[in-house]
C-alpha cells in the first residue's frame, strides 16, 4: 500500500514537514510519488514508475531503498568510512534533502492543481461522483471484458439510449446546459466530479466540476459550446464577480409550453471548470473555492463514515471512482426536476413513514481492472446508525427492523446446490424478528389499511374454514437463520423463463411440527401432497385454461380485470414445496426441485464448478472477515434471458429482474405519465449473438458484512479468460 505523506514523513523523523495534509490527496499522492520515484531510480515512464512502486510495497523492501539511498550512493565512491557517527550524520542528510525536496515537488504542484472536488461541493449535496482520472479509467475499462464488448458497433444505439436514461434521471443537466459527462471527459486533465445539489426551495441543482489541466484549449472549445447552446435558447447572457472570481450566467425562458425560466453558469479558475445549470449554485462554489467559509461533502458525518470504511478495506488497490448518496433526499432533490407522473401510493413517503429513512448514506469506492484476473472491485457502504429513541430498545423504527442480519460462520455452501445454476445467494437473517417486525410494512405498502396482517394471521388460525394454524409459532418459530435462494432459467427462453429455489433451515427438533403445520396450510391453498424422488412434496399448478365463455367477463356477472387481480393475488402461481433434510425448499416447479435432489445424490455440487471457486477465492483475499451474506453469480447466465428477449425484441414482456429494471430505465417521461408498457425502440436483431456475447461476462460474488452503524459489501467481477 502506498505511503502517506504523513507516514513517510513520521518514519523518517522530519518534524518540519508534518504539516503537510495526511488526508487523501490526489494531487499530493501523484507528486511524493513522483519524488519518491526519483530518489530510487532515474527517470523512468510513468508506467514503469507505478510498476516499481507496486513490486516495492509487495515484497516490503520500500523502507530499505528509501532509507538507504544516501548510504549506496556515498559508499559508491568512498570505501574507507571509519566513524559510525560520520555515516550516520550523512545518511540523516541525505534523508532530510529528500524530504525538502518532497515538500518543494509538492508545493509546485499544488498551484497548478484543482482542490478535491470533495472540499468544494457543498454538504447540501445529495448525490456525488469522482472520478479521479478518466483517461486512466477509460483505459482500464478498455481492458475489462464488458468494456471489449461495448466497443462492438452494434451495441452503440443501445448503449446511446441507457446513457441518455441515466442522465436524464441524474438532473438531465446536459438538456438544460448544453454539456455532458463525455464532454467534460474530453477535457479532463484530472478529477471529473458531478453533484447534485438540494436547495432549500425550487429546483435541485446539477453541478459538473472538472480539473482541466494541460488542455485549456479543449477548454475554451467547450466554453464556447456552452455558449452557442444556451444562446440559441434565447438566454439572457450576462457575467458577474463573486470572491474575484468572474462568473458567467444566463438566463433561460421557457423552451415549451410546460417549461420555467431557469439559469445556468460557469467560471473557470487556474485549471478548474464549473458548469451547473443554476447560477446560485455556481456562486455559492465559487466563494468557497475562494477559500469562503462553507461545510462540504468532506465534513459530512454521513460521507466520513461511509468513506472510511471504504478505505480501510481498500488494502492498497487504489480507486478510479468513488460515489456518494443519500437516498431519501436524492429522491426528494430529482422530484424537483422530473415530478412524480404516476398514480398510486407514494413508495418513498410510506418507506420514509416505516423507518426505512435510518438509512442515512450509501457510498462506495470502484476499482477498475486492478489485476489481469479482477475486471472490477467494489467497495459499499450502507450508513444506518441505530436511531436514537427507537421504541422498546430496538434498532429502528418499524418495518426497519425487519433487518436483523447477524454474521455467521455457518454459511458454507451446501453439497446438494446443483453445479449448473446462474445465480446463489445466503443470508443469515432472524426470521422471527422479521416476521413480528413486518406488519406495519405490510398493512402500509400491500394492504393498504392498518391492522391487516394481524387480521390476517387470525383467520389462519381461527376461521374454520382455514387451516387453523398459528403461523408465527408452528411455522416461522421452527425456522432457522440461514435462508438460500438461487435463480436459474428454462429453454427456450421465453418471457417467464426464469426460476428459483429458496431453502430455508429449520430447527434441530422441529422438522415433524413444521410439516405438519405446513400440510395443513398447503392443502387449504390448493396445493396436492405427491412423491419426488423418494421425497414427499406438495406441488401446486394452475388449472389448464378453458376456451370458453361462460359470460363472467366482458359485461358479464363479474369484470374480467376482478378475474385477472384474484389470479395475480397468489404469492407462486405454479410452485413446489417440501420439508427434508433439515431443510424447508420452496421452488417455482418440480423439475428444478428434483435437481437439487439429484444432484444431492450424485454429489456435483456448484462448489466442483471452477468458476465458484475462482471467485471463492477472490472473496476469501479481498473479504477476509466475519459475514452476514454471501453471493455468486454466472453473470452470462443470469444475463442470458434478457439479452435473448432483448434480440428478440420482446424486451418489454420480460418478467425477469433485470428486465424490468432495463423497462425502467428506457421508458421515456411521456410513457411513464401514461403507464404505458415500453416499446422496444432498439433493434435488437443487430445484436451479437448470445453465444458472441456470454464470452465478454465473467463470474461475480459478493460479501455482505453486518456493522453496528449499518452493513458493508465487498464484490468482484472476474476476467474470464483470465481465470
Amino acid at each position: 500500500m502506498l505511503w502517506s505523506h504523513g507516514e513517510f514523513l513520521n518514519y523518517h523523523g522530519c518534524d518540519i514537514l508534518r504539516t503537510l495534509p495526511t488526508r487523501r490527496s490526489q494531487s499530493i499522492h501523484a507528486t511524493g510519488m513522483i519524488c519518491e520515484t526519483t530518489a530510487i531510480s532515474r527517470q523512468r515512464s510513468t508506467e514503469e514508475h507505478e510498476e516499481a512502486e507496486v513490486y516495492l510495497h509487495a515484497d516490503g523492501t520500500r523502507d530499505a531503498e528509501l532509507s538507504n539511498v544516501g548510504a549506496r550512493a556515498t559508499a559508491a565512491t568512498n570505501h574507507g568510512w571509519r566513524s559510525a557517527k560520520v555515516k550516520q550524520a550523512i545518511l540523516t542528510g541525505a534523508v532530510r534533502a529528500s524530504a525538502f525536496l518532497v515538500l518543494a515537488c509538492a508545493t509546485t504542484n499544488l498551484r497548478g492543481a484543482a482542490p478535491p472536488s470533495e472540499d468544494l461541493l457543498p454538504a447540501s449535496s445529495v448525490g456525488y461522483l469522482s472520478i479521479a482520472n478518466p483517461a486512466d479509467l477509460d483505459k482500464r475499462f478498455d481492458r475489462t471484458q464488458i468494456g471489449q464488448f461495448a466497443q462492438d458497433p452494434s451495441l452503440k444505439p443501445f448503449i446511446d439510449q441507457m446513457r441518455d436514461s441515466i442522465q436524464r434521471r441524474l438532473g438531465n443537466i446536459q438538456e438544460r446546459v448544453g454539456v455532458s459527462l463525455e464532454d467534460l471527459q474530453d477535457v479532463a486533465g484530472g478529477e471529473l466530479a458531478w453533484a447534485m445539489i438540494a436547495r432549500e426551495s425550487g429546483r435541485a441543482a446539477s453541478v459538473l466540476m472538472v480539473d482541466t489541466t494541460g488542455n485549456a484549449e479543449k477548454r475554451e472549445e467547450l466554453v464556447a459550446k456552452i455558449d452557442r447552446y444556451l444562446l440559441a435558447r434565447d438566454a439572457k447572457k450576462s457575467t458577474d464577480e463573486v470572491a474575484g472570481i468572474s462568473i458567467t450566467n444566463y438566463e433561460v425562458p421557457p423552451q415549451k409550453e410546460d417549461d420555467k425560466a431557469y439559469t445556468a453558469a460557469y467560471f473557470v479558475v487556474d485549471t478548474l471548470f464549473c458548469v451547473a445549470d443554476h447560477s446560485t449554485a455556481v456562486a455559492e462554489l465559487a466563494q468557497r473555492v475562494s477559500g469562503g467559509p462553507g461545510d462540504t461533502i468532506a465534513t459530512l458525518p454521513e460521507y466520513q463514515a461511509v468513506m472510511a470504511k471504504c478505505f480501510d478495506a481498500t488494502h492498497g488497490m487504489e480507486p478510479n471512482v468513488r460515489w456518494f448518496i443519500k437516498p431519501f433526499p436524492l429522491v426528494d432533490a430529482i422530484r424537483t426536476i422530473r415530478p412524480r407522473t404516476r398514480a398510486g401510493e407514494d413508495r418513498i413517503t410510506q418507506l420514509r413513514e416505516q423507518g426505512f429513512d435510518a438509512v442515512k448514506a450509501i457510498g462506495g469506492l470502484v476499482t477498475v481492472s486492478p489485476t489481469a484476473e479482477y475486471d472490477f472491485v467494489h467497495r459499499t457502504a450502507i450508513y444506518a446508525p441505530p436511531v436514537p429513541g427507537a421504541p422498546d430498545g430496538k434498532r429502528y423504527r418499524l418495518g426497519m427492523n425487519i433487518f436483523d442480519t447477524p454474521n455467521s460462520e455457518d454459511l458454507a455452501l451446501h453439497n446438494w446446490t446443483p453445479r449448473m445454476i446462474a445465480r446463489y445467494t445466503t443470508v443469515n437473517i432472524d426470521l422471527l424478528n422479521a416476521f413480528d417486525n413486518v406488519g406495519t410494512l405490510f398493512d402500509e405498502m400491500i394492504a393498504e389499511y392498518p391492522g391487516a396482517f394481524d387480521t390476517a394471521m387470525k383467520r389462519f388460525k381461527d376461521d374454520p374454514f382455514g387451516p387453523k394454524i398459528d403461523f408465527r409459532n408452528d411455522i416461522v418459530a421452527n425456522l432457522g437463520a440461514r435462508v438460500v435462494a438461487m435463480t436459474d432459467y428454462t429453454l427456450p427462453i421465453e418471457t417467464d423463463s426464469e426460476r428459483f429455489l429458496v431453502a430455508i433451515d429449520v430447527k434441530p427438533g422441529k422438522m415433524a411440527a413444521l410439516e405438519e403445520a405446513l400440510g395443513k396450510y398447503l392443502e387449504k391453498d390448493g396445493y396436492e401432497k405427491k412423491e419426488l424422488e423418494g421425497h414427499e412434496i406438495w406441488e401446486f399448478e394452475p388449472e389448464p385454461e378453458e376456451d370458453f365463455d361462460i359470460g363472467l367477463g366482458d359485461g358479464g356477472l363479474f369484470p374480467e380485470d376482478a378475474i385477472a387481480r384474484e389470479e395475480d393475488d397468489r404469492l407462486l402461481t405454479r410452485s413446489a414445496v417440501c420439508v427434508t433434510q433439515d431443510l424447508l425448499f420452496i421452488a417455482s416447479d418440480v423439475e428444478f426441485l428434483s435437481l437439487v435432489f439429484q444432484q444431492a445424490t450424485k454429489n456435483e455440487s456448484l462448489g466442483e464448478s471452477f468458476d465458484f471457486l475462482a471467485v471463492e477465492g477472490a472473496l476469501a483475499k479481498l473479504a477476509p472477515s466475519q459475514r452476514c451474506s454471501w453471493s455468486f453469480t454466472r453473470t452470462d447466465e443470469s444475463i442470458r434471458p434478457t439479452y435473448v428477449l432483448l434480440r428478440q425484441n420482446r424486451l418489454p414482456e420480460s418478467e425477469s429482474f433485470f428486465a424490468r429494471l432495463l423497462n425502467e430505465l428506457l421508458t421515456t417521461p411521456e410513457q411513464q405519465k401514461n403507464q404505458l408498457l415500453r416499446e422496444q425502440r432498439l433493434d435488437g436483431k443487430n445484436l451479437p449473438s448470445y453465444e458472441l456475447a456470454r464470452r465478454y461476462f465473467g463470474p461475480t460474488g459478493r460479501t455482505v458484512r453486518a456493522d453496528e452503524d449499518g452493513w458493508f459489501v465487498t464484490g468482484v467481477v472476474l476476467n474470464k479468460a483470465e481465470n
